[in-house]
């Protein structure tokens, strides 16, 4: 009798192990490890020095998935070889340029090894999603942050100052006396100057009146008494008349109805805390000298 892999068993094993090494991450696993098993005899431990270039195993296991990633296969020995040799090749590209100093007064260099120190920083940066009493501490002291719109309807007549001249205030006087002595709702067309803008604004949130008309103008058309004639107000655009006829104001919503956006900005408050101090650990050793700016 034989000793020869006749039995079933041994029959099965290796339609296993054929099916095993048609898998493709296994090839370019050995084809890494044979490699590098190559670069170790060829480059034996004890022979290194400051010109060595070693390509690790980790290294090339990176290669090979980044490979894989892009193609969607493992890499043949040719092509891996390939890229081991252009990643040798990079490599002594730096370090000559670095010798060269050609890294120190380049801005894209410089900001490129500043943006790779931020994600390391970033990397390690990890925390749990925050408790209820720092969730609420939070809040506390950033509630105004999630203040909302205050919701208004007014009227506005329009004012051109460089039209007017110094005789505006005393025009914007006379009509504002006529509008609030008339009863009923008037007729707001062909007064005041021309402007492509609307007479009635309804159920307009403060915000959309920032960015139109200017925070100043905003601020000051909140605070005035309803169902009267009041100004003139100056905008972006000029000086107006205004009526306010509804006025919702923006109020702080319960926690709970916007704890998701809560817990956001309070990991991004957390994030970037953490980011400024690791900054300042790294900046402590240096003693930084700044030239004192004269102030034009």
């Amino acid at each position: 009798m034989g000793t020869g892999l006749s039995c079933p068993k041994d029959m099965r094993l290796i339609r296993r192990f054929r099916v095993l090494v048609r898998e493709p991450v296994l090839q370019f696993l050995l084809i890494g490890t044979s490699l590098f098993m190559l670069h170790a005899v060829q480059n034996p431990s004890g022979s290194s020095s400051n010109l060595d270039i070693e390509i690790s195993r980790n290294q090339v296991a990176g290669i090979v998935d980044q490979f894989f990633r892009t193609w969607r296969r493992a890499p043949t020995k040719e092509e891996l070889q390939s890229l081991i040799d252009d990643q040798v090749r990079t490599e002594v590209y730096v370090r000559e340029a670095m010798k060269l100093g050609l890294d120190r007064n380049d801005t894209i260099v410089r900001r490129r090894l500043r943006q790779k120190m931020e994600f390391l920083s970033e990397s390690q940066f990890s925390i749990k999603d925050p408790t209820d009493a720092e969730l609420l501490e939070f809040f506390d002291r950033h509630a105004n942050r999630y203040l909302t719109d205050s919701i208004i309807t007014f009227q506005q007549v329009f004012f051109n100052e460089e039209r007017r001249g110094k005789n505006l205030s005393s025009d914007a006087d006379v009509l504002r006396l006529q509008l609030n002595s008339q009863t009923g709702e008037p007729d707001l067309s062909g007064l005041g100057d021309p402007i492509d803008l609307a007479s009635h604004w309804t159920g307009s949130s403060s915000s959309d009146l920032v960015a139109l008309f200017g925070s100043s103008f905003t601020d000051v058309l909140l605070k005035q008494p309803l169902e009267r004639w009041i100004g003139p107000i100056n905008s972006a655009f000029g000086a107006h008349l205004v009526r306010i006829d509804s006025l919702v104001e923006g109020s702080i919503p319960a926690m709970e109805t916007i704890r998701d956006q809560l817990t956001r900005d309070w990991l991004l408050a957390q994030r970037v805390e953490f980011e400024e101090s690791t900054y300042q650990r790294l900046l402590r050793p240096y003693s930084v000298i700044k030239p004192q700016l004269i102030t034009p």
